[in-house]
């Protein structure tokens, strides 16, 4: 089976764009696209079934979409974050902050979508300045990090946002 986790280019599946998050059976010799630009795909793959192909359909296998982090945990009832077990307190955005980041544990959080949740009153997201989100992400790390110089927890990928570490 093959399934697009939303890519940013997109992928092909014989020649044809696939909708993200929909599942597509593959068959032998079936073509995979990956990294669709203007110029074309910028990589191939052929799909080659053997006797020993496993077959299974997405559905049935155990992915944690949210891959929850272990270190950390939120209770939403509660509005509540424990770190390594221990409740610490934290103010209302930086637990914005956290969930957002929690509920993509292991995916990049853009910017804009930190914006979008966490200034939920901000009408016009130019008003939240890379700074502020900066200054957040910090003040976080000194309370979630065993060492904030050295950020394992919540780590920064430059040009697209940050990132909650299992």
């Amino acid at each position: 089976m093959l399934r697009d986790l939303e890519s940013t280019n997109g992928t092909q599946l014989d020649g044809e764009r696939i909708t993200p998050g929909k599942s597509y059976p593959l068959t032998h010799n079936s073509t995979i696209g990956l990294g669709i630009a203007k110029e074309g795909i910028r990589v191939l793959f052929r799909f080659k079934a053997s006797p020993t192909t496993a077959t299974a359909r997405i559905e049935d296998l155990a992915i944690d979409e949210t891959s929850p982090a272990n270190w950390l945990k939120i209770d939403e009832k509660r509005n509540e974050v424990w770190v390594d077990n221990k409740r610490i307190t934290v103010s209302k955005k930086e637990y914005q902050m956290l969930l957002c980041l929690h509920k993509r544990t292991g995916k990049i959080c853009s910017r804009d979508t930190i914006i979008t949740e966490v200034w939920t009153e901000v009408v016009d997201t130019e008003g939240v300045s890379d700074a502020a989100i900066d200054q957040m992400v910090h003040r976080l790390r000194n309370k979630v990090e065993v060492d904030a110089s050295q950020p394992q927890r919540i780590i920064s990928r430059k040009g697209f946002g940050y990132m909650l570490i299992e």
